[in-house]
C-alpha cells in the first residue's frame, strides 16, 4: 500500500450543471462501479451475517448520500471489507438486529468528528500501523470464509476469536464433499484468470453470472444464497426506525465509536488516493467527507443497509472508467437499485461458494502482501515489530485494540527516537575550521572567543528533550553563554521551565547567558513567560556577531604580576 498524503489546494465548491460530455462520462464510470459493487454488496453482507439485500441496501443508500455530501468528488460508498470483522463481532455478540443502531450511533460519531475538524489527523497515523490492520483484516475476511468455499458442515457460529474458529473448521474438514470446493475452485479460477483475457468486465461479475448459471444449468448441489437467506425483495424498501433500542446505546457504544474511527479513516485514506490518481487541483475536504459519511451511516439503517465506508477498490475503479464528479457515486447507486430490482430472484440462485471466491480475491488485494513483504525485510526492527503486533492482535483479539496499540507503540518508538537527538551542541570548528550552519564569517569570530561557550538549540524544545537540553548546558556556570536558537521553532511549558532554570543557574554564579536569532513563532512565548525579563534586553540580540561583540575580551594577566607569581611558585 503506498500511502500519499495530498495537501488539499482548495476545498470542492458546488458544482457547476455538467456539459453532456462529463455526464456521459460520469454515467459510464458510475454503471461500471455499479457493476463491480453488486456481487461484492452480497458477498460482503453474507460474510458480516446478514441477508444480502443488506448488502445490496448499503450500497444504493449509502453510496448516494456520501456522493451528494461528502468531501471528495470521486468516492464510492458502501460495504467494505475492512469493516467485516468488526461488524460480523456485532453480530455474534448482538445479533443482526444491532448493526442498524451501530451504524446510527457511528454516523453520529462521524458528524462529531467532522464538526471538530478530526479530518487532517488521518495524516497523523502510522503507516505501518495502516498496513498492519489491514493485513489482518484481510487475513480474518480470507479464513472466515473457507467454511462457505469448502462447503464445511457441522461448525459452530457463534465462535467469535479467529483461532476458535479456524480450528473448528481443521476438526469438521472431514465433512467436506467434492462438488462445493470444485465450484470454489472454478470460480476462484475465473477470478484470476478473467483480468488477464480481458479488463473490460469486472472479474467478480464475470464469476458470478458464469458460476451461477452453469451451477442452475447442470443442477449443482451445492449452498446458494436463498439456500441460507430466502430469495431477495424486489419492492423499493421503505425508511424506518422501528430497530432504535435506547437500551442498546450503552452495549453499542464500543463498536459503534470503532465503525466510526475505522470508517473514518478508510474514506480519507480513499480520497487521498483518488486524489492522486485523479491528479486534478482541487483536492478533497477531510472534514466535509467525515460528515458526509456520519449522513450516510445515518441514512442506511433507515433502509435496511450496516455501517457503510468509502471503498478504495470501487473509487479506483470509477476514476480509471471516466469519473470527474460526485455524479458518478450517484449512477453508482442508481446502477445498484436497478439491478437488485430487476435481478432479485436471480441473485439467490447464487453460490455460496462463488462468494467465497469473491471474498477470498478481495482479502488478497487488500492485504497488499507485496507491501508487506517489502516493509518486513527492509523497514527498521522497530516498525516491523509494531506492523507485525498489529497484525497479531487484529488478528486474535480486536481491530480497536490493534489500531490503539499501533498508534502507542509508533508515538513511543517517536519520542524514543526523538531523545537521541541532542537538544543542543556545542559550536565546536571541524579540522578545517568550519561551523556547521553557519557563515565564515561568524565562525571566525567564534574561534577568535575561547573565553566564550557558544551552543545551538536544535528541533523541539519540548518535555522529551528538556532533560538532554539541560544535561548539554551543563558546564562552568561562570563562563559567558551564547545560545543560538534559529533552529528552535517550538517550545512548550517544559521548555520553558527548563530554560528558566538554566539562566537563573547562571545568574546565581555570576555567568551571563545571551539569546540569539530567536524565531517570530518562539519570541512571544518567551516574552509571555518572562524569560526575556529575566535575561534583561542587554543579553537579547537578533545576530550572534553582535552578541559576541557585546562580551567584552578577558583582561590579559600582567606581566610583573605574573613573574611575581612565579617566583612565590618557585619558594613554595
Amino acid at each position: 500500500m503506498t500511502l500519499r498524503f495530498v495537501r488539499p489546494y482548495a476545498r470542492p465548491a458546488l458544482p457547476a450543471l455538467p456539459t453532456p460530455a462529463e455526464l456521459r462520462a460520469n454515467l459510464i464510470a458510475g454503471v461500471v462501479a455499479g457493476i463491480i459493487a453488486l456481487p461484492l454488496s452480497i458477498a460482503l453482507a453474507v460474510a458480516v451475517g446478514v441477508p444480502p439485500v443488506a448488502g445490496l441496501y448499503t450500497a444504493v443508500f449509502a453510496g448516494a448520500a456520501a456522493a451528494i455530501f461528502g468531501g471528495s468528488r470521486y468516492n464510492i460508498t458502501g460495504p467494505t471489507a475492512a469493516l467485516v470483522p468488526l461488524l460480523s463481532h456485532v453480530v455474534l455478540v448482538h445479533g443482526p438486529a444491532a448493526l442498524p443502531m451501530v451504524g446510527l450511533m457511528a454516523g453520529l460519531i462521524l458528524l462529531a468528528m467532522g464538526a471538530l475538524r478530526f479530518g487532517r489527523l488521518v495524516r497523523y497515523m502510522p503507516g505501518t500501523v495502516i498496513v498492519g490492520f489491514t493485513a489482518g483484516i484481510a487475513l480474518s475476511i480470507a479464513f472466515g470464509q473457507l467454511n462457505a468455499f469448502l462447503g464445511v458442515t457441522g461448525t459452530n457460529p457463534a465462535l467469535e476469536h479467529f483461532h476458535e474458529r479456524t480450528l473448528d473448521t481443521l476438526r469438521h474438514l472431514s465433512t467436506v464433499g467434492l462438488t462445493t470446493p470444485l465450484v470454489g475452485l472454478v470460480s476462484l479460477a475465473i477470478l484470476v484468470a478473467w483480468p488477464r483475457l480481458d479488463g473490460r468486465l469486472p472479474a467478480p461479475l464475470v464469476a458470478v453470472v458464469a458460476v451461477t448459471a452453469a451451477a442452475w444449468a447442470l443442477g449443482i448441489d451445492t449452498p446458494t444464497v436463498a439456500s441460507r437467506y430466502g430469495d431477495l425483495p424486489r419492492a423499493f424498501p421503505r425508511p424506518s426506525l422501528g430497530f432504535f433500542d435506547t437500551g442498546m446505546l450503552i452495549d453499542l457504544l464500543q463498536p459503534a465509536v470503532a465503525v466510526a474511527i475505522l470508517g473514518g479513516v478508510e474514506s480519507l485514506l480513499s480520497a487521498v488516493v483518488a486524489d492522486g490518481m485523479a491528479g486534478r487541483r482541487i483536492r478533497h475536504d477531510p472534514d466535509r467527507e467525515l460528515r458526509g459519511q456520519g449522513i450516510a451511516n445515518l441514512v442506511s439503517p433507515l433502509f435496511g443497509g450496516i455501517p457503510a465506508t468509502a471503498a478504495i477498490a470501487r473509487t479506483a475503479a470509477s476514476i480509471r472508467a471516466g469519473a470527474t464528479s460526485r455524479l458518478a457515486g450517484v449512477f453508482h447507486s442508481v446502477t445498484v437499485l436497478a439491478l437488485t430490482l430487476a435481478l432479485g430472484p436471480l441473485a439467490g440462485r447464487i453460490p455460496m461458494a462463488t462468494l467465497a471466491a469473491v471474498l477470498l480475491i478481495t482479502a488478497w488485494k487488500i492485504a497488499e502482501v507485496p507491501e508487506v513483504t517489502r516493509l518486513v525485510r527492509r523497514a527498521p526492527r522497530e516498525d516491523v515489530i509494531v506492523l507485525l503486533s498489529t497484525v497479531f492482535i487484529t488478528l486474535f483479539f480486536d481491530l480497536t485494540y490493534a489500531i490503539g496499540f499501533g498508534i502507542f507503540a509508533s508515538t513511543v518508538l517517536l519520542l524514543r527516537r526523538l531523545v537521541s537527538v541532542p537538544a543542543a551542541a556545542a559550536m565546536l570548528p571541524d579540522a578545517s575550521g568550519r561551523i556547521a550552519q553557519v557563515s565564515d564569517e561568524l565562525a571566525g569570530l567564534i574561534n577568535a572567543r575561547p573565553d566564550i561557550d557558544f551552543f545551538t538549540a536544535q528541533g523541539l524544545l519540548s518535555f522529551h528533550s528538556a532533560a538532554s537540553f539541560e544535561y548539554q548546558l551543563q558546564g562552568d556556570a561562570r563562563r559567558p553563554l551564547i545560545l543560538r536558537m534559529k533552529d528552535v521553532h517550538h517550545i512548550d511549558t517544559t521548555g520553558l521551565l527548563t530554560l528558566e532554570g538554566i539562566i537563573e543557574h547562571r545568574q546565581r554564579h555570576g555567568g551571563r547567558i545571551i539569546l540569539t536569532a530567536i524565531q517570530p513563532e518562539v519570541r512571544p512565548l518567551l516574552e509571555r513567560f518572562g524569560i526575556i525579563d529575566l535575561l534583561g534586553p542587554e543579553n537579547v540580540f537578533e545576530h550572534t556577531k553582535c552578541a559576541i561583540a557585546s562580551i567584552d575580551h578577558p583582561e590579559l594577566p600582567h606581566p610583573e604580576h605574573d613573574a611575581a607569581g612565579h617566583a612565590l611558585a618557585q619558594a613554595g
